[in-house]
């Protein structure tokens, strides 16, 4: 079943796109996936993303295992699976989107969201896997150096740090705050 709000073509995108990097892990029947800057949970794989995965590993992980490519190959980590992140959501902060984009030269385009008082700088291409027209509703913030997560997707992505404050100045006035 498909989650509302999840760009499957999407998500194969971001998966190839970091074929070299990807974490595949399996635990209580749920399948995390990660690449270490993006994660996401999903206790039944679309059709389309379990063929991306298998066609980059090879095999499934084994029910509390992960698998970790390499450049050369798929390979077993001995350690635990990958868990999905457990956070206090009592203290989460809501978060917006804005239609604002920041080009840099360093990370590529980083599309910038507004939590509280705190601007949030997300790499574009980690954004493939939201559907824009359902995707960006329930995101929340935990603070300037935490994990920003699409809630209803259970999509986790870590923020780009820019400490530029002629940016932050420029975004407040254009938000008018």
């Amino acid at each position: 079943m498909k989650k509302i709000g999840l760009n499957i073509k999407g998500l194969c995108k971001q998966i190839k796109a970091d074929k070299n990097r990807m974490i595949w892990s399996l635990k209580d029947g749920v399948h995390s996936i990660t690449n270490r800057h993006w994660m996401i949970t999903l206790a039944e794989l679309p059709r389309e993303v379990k063929t991306v995965l298998l066609t980059i590993f090879g095999d499934f992980p084994e029910e509390g295992r992960c698998l970790k490519n390499t450049s050369y190959s798929a390979i077993p980590l001995n350690g635990p699976s990958v868990d999905g992140l457990i956070l206090d959501r009592e203290h989460a902060i809501p978060a917006r989107k804005t239609d604002y984009l920041l080009s840099s030269s360093k990370v590529g385009d980083l599309r910038i969201f507004k939590a509280g008082e705190n601007f949030i700088y997300i790499k574009e291409s980690f954004l493939e896997a939201i559907d824009p027209n359902f995707g960006f509703e329930n995101m929340s913030f935990f603070g300037k150096l935490s994990p920003f997560i699409f809630e209803d997707l259970n999509y986790v992505v870590l923020p780009v740090r820019i400490g530029e404050e002629k940016d932050l100045l420029t975004l407040k006035e254009l938000t008018n705050e």
